[in-house]
């Protein structure tokens, strides 16, 4: 969905003004747009959030657009927040590119990034397989070096 004011950019914050009569208006705004009409709220919608926007948009043309592969309907994707396979992706891919991008702030899936600390225990579980396989070998010079670099990273992990 793009930006109600700007019309280039993808929305990311929903905006209601609450009028003195009782309407209320809805406004779907980017970051840009947001900060112009002076709405400085840090809160990213979450993922969840943003499925649940997008299920409440249907319209008429969604009963339309079928995966030729399982047959689920873009209007039957709302409703349920699921792929029926993996071509559905594919099917509904330009219907759902903006909610994508709002998802994983990228065009594509790129993976989770390792977080200060899991490395080390990466090495950890490096260091324990290594082990085991030193003890099986009856190599114990080996293993006691193996588990004196096992006591120094847990007890850096425990800190």
């Amino acid at each position: 969905m793009m930006c109600d004011d700007c019309k280039h950019r993808p929305a990311t914050r929903p905006y209601k003004e609450f009028m003195m009569d009782g309407k209320v208006i809805e406004f779907n705004l980017c970051d840009d747009c947001a900060k112009k009409r002076g709405i400085t709220g840090n809160k990213k919608l979450t993922p969840l959030e943003i499925l649940q926007k997008l299920l409440k948009e249907k319209n008429a043309h969604d009963e339309q657009i079928i995966c030729p592969k399982c047959f689920l309907s873009l209007a039957e994707f709302k409703r349920i927040g699921r792929f029926g396979c993996g071509h559905c992706i594919i099917v509904f891919e330009s219907y759902i590119k903006n909610l994508l991008q709002e998802i994983h702030h990228a065009d594509r899936h790129i993976g989770k990034k390792l977080k200060t600390g899991e490395r080390k225990g990466l090495e950890i579980y490096r260091l324990r397989e290594e082990l085991k396989k030193a003890i099986e070998k009856e190599a114990y010079e080996e293993a006691a070096k193996i588990r004196d670099k096992l006591k120094f990273l847990d007890q850096e992990h425990a800190e």
